[in-house]
């Protein structure tokens, strides 16, 4: 081999001592922290994701304020949609009139089905009624009853009774 030869190993001489551990280890620490003393800061920490925000109080807070502002809104303004309660002005007669006026018209409705299809309809929606107020009993093919009420005011016909007495004074109960 020769003296440039890049592979030539070079062997230490006869008063070579070798490093102390310790020294070696010392020398280390000093290379790594020169090297962490070039790295900047922000290379330094991870770079970690924002963490996620928490909608929950937030969405909870507006449905409240919103809900307050519809309340309010619905308090001061009441839209003509919203349906109002309001105390019942009218009297007992008035009422009792009412209520035998909706059977007199629920029974001719009931016996204009019976007169066109020949048999008693098997309930008021059957003959065109929303019947949401009567009480439609069948008592045999040809006798019927109805009976409604208002309040304190009720009235009831029977088929077997003329429809015109219904709607006289003391007609009904």
């Amino acid at each position: 081999m020769t003296p440039e030869d890049p592979f030539k190993r070079t062997f230490p001489d006869e008063n070579y001592v070798p490093p102390d551990e310790a020294d070696l280890r010392k020398q280390a620490l000093q290379k790594a922290y020169e090297i962490a003393r070039t790295i900047s800061t922000e290379h330094a920490r991870p770079v970690l994701p924002p963490a996620p925000r928490d909608w929950g109080p937030i969405l909870r807070a507006a449905n409240a304020a919103l809900a307050i502002l519809v309340a309010a809104w619905l308090w001061l303004s009441p839209p003509d949609w919203l349906p109002v309660t309001v105390h019942d002005t009218r009297s007992a007669a008035q009422r009792s009139l009412g209520v035998r006026m909706v059977l007199a018209l629920e029974a001719s409705r009931v016996n204009a089905f019976a007169d066109a299809q020949g048999r008693l309809p098997t309930s008021l929606a059957e003959a065109g009624s929303d019947g949401r107020d009567v009480r439609y009993v069948v008592v045999d093919a040809a006798h019927y009853t109805l009976t409604s009420r208002d309040g304190e005011q009720s009235a009831t016909y029977d088929s077997a009774t003329p429809l015109g007495s219904l709607l006289t004074e003391g007609a009904g109960r």
